[in-house]
């Protein structure tokens, strides 16, 4: 469960806040997980992260959640209840990094500074060190998509172009007009009447990328 972190920085100033307990050598974070029946413990030391499950009756460690070969109903509730609590330690406590582009890192950085959020992996072969990586931006409570990053090939959109490409893909009011311009693209894998795709390699400005995920924000909204 903890490949959730992966080519994911600790933002250090964020654990404190958050409710780590500073120790020695470590930060540690404790929460009750499923109606206060385990204690959840994750401990990250020089940027290792550990955990453990302990069993608020009998004082012991629920092991069960670390073995793969265990499949049964309830410790697969136990392991969809830590996975909640690690991917909301995973947004509030850390940043992506390792992107392909510049830009790229700007816009998350972006995103994260004026709406708060960051990329979900919904799709488990869609993590970042996949080749096909694909991560939403989400409306906190609707869940509705208002941006969609992906990593796929220029031949997707420039048919003798080869080589993975960055791409967010946003909703706009405006296809038409805006395919006219340079560096702007028919969305891939989105109905194209609504979406388009933007290549984060400098095609387009920070500031143009950021206008249109604005648009693609409020057009997203629940009315």
């Amino acid at each position: 469960m903890l490949e959730l972190f992966d080519n994911y920085q600790l933002q250090v100033e964020q654990v404190l806040p958050y409710g780590f307990v500073e120790q020695a050598d470590s930060f540690l974070y404790r929460c009750p997980l499923m109606d206060q029946t385990f204690e959840l413990e994750l401990r990250i030391k020089e940027e290792q992260i550990t955990f453990k499950v302990w069993d608020l009756e009998t004082g012991e460690e629920y092991i069960q959640v670390k073995q793969p070969q265990m499949t049964g109903q309830f410790v697969g509730q136990v392991r969809k209840a830590c996975q909640a609590v690690f991917l909301d330690i995973r947004k509030h406590c850390f940043r992506q990094k390792n992107f392909l582009y510049e830009q790229s890192e700007r816009l998350i950085q972006h995103v994260a500074e004026k709406y708060q959020a960051q990329l979900e992996y919904l799709w488990a072969k869609s993590k970042r060190k996949s080749s096909s990586q694909a991560g939403v931006l989400r409306h906190e409570g609707t869940k509705k998509w208002y941006g969609l990053f992906m990593t796929t090939d220029w031949s997707k959109f420039k048919s003798q172009e080869q080589g993975k490409i960055e791409v967010l893909n946003v909703k706009s009011d405006q296809v038409a007009e805006l395919l006219e311009k340079k560096g702007i693209y028919p969305a891939f894998h989105m109905n194209k009447k609504y979406w388009l795709s933007l290549p984060l390699d400098d095609s387009l400005s920070d500031q143009e990328i950021y206008e249109l995920l604005a648009t693609s924000f409020q057009l997203t909204k629940k009315k």
